[in-house]
Order: structure tokens, then C-alpha cells, then sequence
């Protein structure tokens, strides 16, 4: 079960995951290598910024099971 903040990081996470696509999308279409390098990168950026995003949230479900754990919920 997901509480308010697991679903906007979803929500987050998905939008950034869609964007990754859509920029290497745009990348395998374009004829400008310029224009297919950046969109590369930026699709590299949305990767690591969805990387550091599940990583973080990983994180924060382990506290929430330490926390509860301790509670005894």
C-alpha cells in the first residue's frame, strides 16, 4: 500500500521515465547530430534524476518498515 508520497513519486518517477523516452525517441529521429546528441543527454538526465528518484523512495519505505517495526504496526 502506497501513502500520498509513494504515489506522487510514482507519478513522478513515470513522468520521468515517459520523458527518457520521448527525448530517445526524438533522438533516433532526428537528422541534426547535434540536435540527437543533446537530446541523448537529456534523455541520460531524465534516467539518473528516475534513478536517484527510485533510490530515494527505496529509502524511505526501508525507514518507514524500520519505523514500524519499532512501533510494533
Amino acid at each position: 500500500m502506497l501513502n500520498g508520497i509513494g504515489r506522487n513519486a510514482m507519478t513522478e518517477l513515470e513522468e520521468l521515465r515517459y520523458f527518457e523516452h520521448q527525448c530517445l525517441e526524438m533522438a533516433k529521429q532526428s537528422t541534426l547530430p547535434d540536435a540527437r546528441h543533446a537530446l541523448q543527454i537529456l534523455a541520460r538526465n531524465y534516467a539518473t534524476a528516475a534513478e536517484m528518484l527510485e533510490r530515494r523512495a527505496q529509502s524511505a519505505n526501508t525507514a518507514l518498515a524500520q519505523l514500524f517495526r519499532c512501533l510494533r504496526l
